[in-house]
């Protein structure tokens, strides 16, 4: 199995599309110019309001951000001594943990967190963790890795809290995971000393391009190899040692790198509401502000084929690739299915058990 992640311009937009048996599995946007997510900020408390259980802090001159209490419990008050209350004017270290969505502020957090390929650190929640999705005897090297890191001492004496990820489990070298969590140590220590000394509103922290956030964030084994018709990105994942994968340039003058995995076309896919299902059924995707709805529809097909059990195949087809389809485009929140009505109460169990696994 050939797959592939590409980086390339398209719209304006610069993205990245992972394709694996010719098929897109997964796409993101980036933007042109670097955005403030993940980035650290010396922020002040404008309002507190107990009604929503949270409190506006603007973080940047006329830039207004929304923090959870639960997520204010971590935060340094760096203007007065705190004794564990916030109040409004309170200068205190922020992070931006989502980007704004129309007329939603962007989500602020105290609990910073810095990423690498192997391992997070977080400076606030001082829990150590591991990904559920690690084996046991997995978890187990890994955790003798980490406890007996170098790293790991000044780590409990500062409560910093570390997880980690999935990627690691595949690691061979210990040298690489051990590095990589001095430099986050590293990054977050300076970030703790340098906000004390900061202004309001400065930006502290500024975290690596969207693009690196995008291979840190995808399992190694997802891809093979990395793909780019763009200089600038070619060099800056060249630049970057963390990066195992073979990276490459494309220049071929005959065709574009889009037209060859025929971006356009699939870009189109990943918009449409409609997707066919091999059996001729199809599902129809409508998003919304408040949730997604998706339904089922045989088509044609019960004309071929009448009864429940051609429902039954046809629902278990559409769960297949409702699951994949939520995944491609990114969809969460409330999701809203409808499929298919079936007669036998036993099948509606079969089907729920079906998709919950895939």
């Amino acid at each position: 199995m050939d797959s592939v992640l590409l980086f390339t311009e398209y719209k304006n937009k610069i993205l990245s599309l992972l394709y694996s048996d010719n098929r897109l599995k997964k796409v993101s946007v980036h933007p042109v110019k670097k955005g403030d997510l993940g980035a650290v900020f010396i922020g002040k408390i404008k309002n507190i309001v107990p009604a929503i259980d949270a409190c506006f802090v603007e973080y940047k001159k006329d830039c207004i951000g929304f923090l959870p209490l639960k997520q204010a419990i971590y935060a340094k008050v760096l203007n007065r001594c705190s004794k564990g209350s916030l109040a409004a004017g309170d200068e205190i270290i922020v992070q931006m943990e989502t980007e704004g969505i129309k007329s939603k502020a962007p989500g602020l957090t105290c609990n910073l967190s810095l990423t690498g390929n192997y391992s997070v650190i977080t400076c606030g929640n001082n829990k150590i963790g591991f990904s559920s999705k690690l084996k046991e005897d997995t978890k187990i090297r890994l955790k003798d890795w980490l406890y007996q890191s170098p790293s790991m001492k000044q780590i409990e004496e500062q409560r910093l809290g570390v997880v980690v990820r999935t990627n690691a489990a595949k690691l061979e070298d210990r040298q690489v995971f051990e590095e990589e969590l001095h430099r986050l140590l590293t990054e977050s220590n300076r970030i703790l000393t340098e906000g004390i000394h900061r202004t309001t509103f400065s930006c502290i922290y500024q975290p690596p391009s969207s693009y690196i956030t995008e291979i840190q964030n995808l399992y190694q084994w997802e891809y093979d190899r990395i793909l780019t018709d763009i200089p600038l990105i070619y060099n800056e994942l060249s630049s970057h040692t963390e990066i195992k994968k073979e990276i490459r340039f494309y220049d071929d003058k005959r065709i574009s790198l889009s037209k060859l995995y025929n971006v356009s076309a699939r870009m189109k896919e990943v918009l449409e509401e409609r997707v066919w299902l091999k059996s001729g059924a199809y599902l129809i995707i409508q998003p919304t502000e408040a949730l997604t709805v998706i339904d089922v529809n045989s088509g044609k097909i019960q004309k071929k084929h009448p009864g429940d059990d051609i429902y039954f195949t046809i629902n278990k087809e559409a769960a297949k690739e409702i699951a994949f389809q939520l995944k491609l485009r990114n969809i969460s929140g409330i999701i809203v299915i409808d499929f298919i009505n079936q007669n036998k109460e036993e099948q509606d169990d079969e089907l729920l058990r079906y998709f919950l696994i895939l």
